[in-house]
């Protein structure tokens, strides 16, 4: 297969090698007379083996000079490490809660790549992730400028989608351009993004994840998960709230803080990696917003520090939980119910009409999540403790509330109109959202691209 070579160029172009029309595995290269640099290596959250990694086959790896990672989610993080394999020499900028994160969350990888995968069509090993963290992630701070040797500038700006989130601010060979990575929504922690930091740029590669889609309020849809948790605990039921372990389950477990005079005294288990992510969470509230600023510097108090807060270290405790007769709160990952302690509680929950499920946001058409929302009665998961899938019979209530990290429609409209680019390229979406993204915020950019993976788009001839 031939390779698009990606080093001296007379014009400026972008080779799409993941996210084109779809949501997963994120992956840009910009490349011009400069040099070249990737935007974020991510895996297919739904793919396994080699093909859930972006199309780098395309390209000469060797010939990048630097990457960016705009945050820690594996859609965005998970094929970074592979780019040692293929012979990548540059360095990974990052901020330094992205590369607290991505260390956990690639130990967390490879764990489920050495149980799961076959060695063969495993993306990277031990030796390839250690390296990555120890020599070739470059820490900066939010506004920073950078400029490479190359000669290419650099800035991250705060996206608020998760902890340590940016998008990016790029100018290469007298051509300006912007990268939103994930934007993020209204957040209890977490600060809101200036889509002014990117007025008038060139070109815009904008993420589309929810065009089309509008939700409630952050407020509102508070209320509705401490009304669904209300009701189950003083019916005497247990509830499980699966959570994505970065972002996600930081986000509720705040929201449960909050209210916590409306709720009953049970106490709150935080399970697996959610757990691990919420103590790095709790070393960078500066990355946070200023209401949480102002309340450590006042009160010395860690947001996330909470008396009802449980974490059980062994099968023994966890058990005990469960058969516990007073009502319990559990959040654990994984939030599609595919992977991690989510799905185990579930197998051991969901058979009880007294207890409930309750999904937050976004579910995968190819996931239990997804199954238990459209009103299945029956859905199989892996016990990873038995190592088998399991049929588990759902009798307990379920929930959908749309609780997300994840800019809606109107505010992704509103990053555009603001930007104004003249060139807006729209990834990161399925088509159907690509589409209503287009039909409202169009008309701000006098150039629209909607490219597939493998597309080249030339940005500056």
């Amino acid at each position: 297969m031939s390779r698009a070579y990606v080093g001296f160029s007379m014009t400026v172009e972008a080779i799409v090698l993941g996210s084109g029309r779809e949501v997963g595995r994120a992956c840009l290269v910009i490349k011009g007379e400069s040099g070249a640099i990737m935007l974020d290596c991510g895996v297919h959250p739904t793919i396994t083996g080699l093909e859930a990694a972006p199309k780098l086959e395309l390209i000469d790896v060797e010939s990048i000079s630097s990457a960016v990672l705009t945050h820690a989610h594996l859609d965005h993080s998970g094929a970074i490490p592979r780019l040692l394999k293929l012979g990548f020499k540059g360095k990974v900028i990052a901020t330094l809660p992205t590369a607290a994160l991505v260390g956990m969350m690639w130990r967390d990888q490879l764990s489920i790549m050495s149980r799961e995968w076959p060695e063969e069509s495993r993306l990277w090993d031990t030796k390839e992730m250690n390296k990555m963290l120890a020599k070739r992630l470059c820490y900066v701070t939010y506004e920073e400028k950078i400029k490479l040797p190359n000669g290419i500038k650099v800035v991250l700006h705060d996206a608020g989608h998760i902890l340590g989130s940016s998008f990016v601010e790029l100018e290469i060979d007298g051509l300006r351009i912007g990268y939103t990575g994930d934007l993020g929504t209204s957040s209890n922690h977490l600060q809101y993004w200036d889509a002014s930091d990117l007025e008038g740029v060139d070109v815009l590669f904008c993420e589309s994840t929810y065009g089309g889609v509008e939700r409630k309020g952050r407020e509102a849809l508070e209320r509705e998960l401490i009304d669904a948790v209300r009701s189950t605990l003083e019916g005497g039921g247990k509830v499980l709230i699966p959570a994505m372990s970065v972002g996600k389950a930081q986000e509720i477990l705040l929201a449960l803080k909050r209210h916590e005079s409306k709720l009953p005294d049970v106490p709150v288990v935080l399970d697996g990696m959610a757990y691990r992510a919420t103590r790095i969470y709790s070393q960078f509230i500066m990355y946070m917003s200023d209401k949480i600023k102002r309340t450590f510097i006042i009160n010395g108090e860690d947001p996330f520090a909470w008396d009802r807060l449980l974490q059980p270290r062994t099968l023994k405790k966890r058990r005990r939980l469960i058969e516990r007769k007073e009502p319990c709160i559990f959040v654990a990952p994984s939030g599609m119910l595919k992977g991690g302690w989510s799905q185990w509680y579930l197998a051991k929950l969901a058979h009880n009409p007294e207890n409930a499920v309750v999904i937050c946001g976004y579910v995968d058409p190819q996931t239990p999540a997804s199954e238990i929302v459209s009103g299945a009665k029956e859905v199989e998961v892996m016990d990873f403790i038995a190592r088998e899938k399991v049929k588990v019979q759902i009798n307990c209530k379920v929930y959908h509330i749309e609780i997300s990290r994840h800019a809606m429609h109107s505010e992704l409209c509103k990053f555009i109109a603001t930007v104004k680019p003249e060139t807006l390229v729209l990834i990161h979406g399925e088509e159907e959202s690509i589409k209503k993204l287009i039909d409202s915020a169009g008309g701000y950019a006098k150039r629209i691209e909607v490219p597939m993976n493998g597309s080249i788009i030339t940005l500056k001839e």
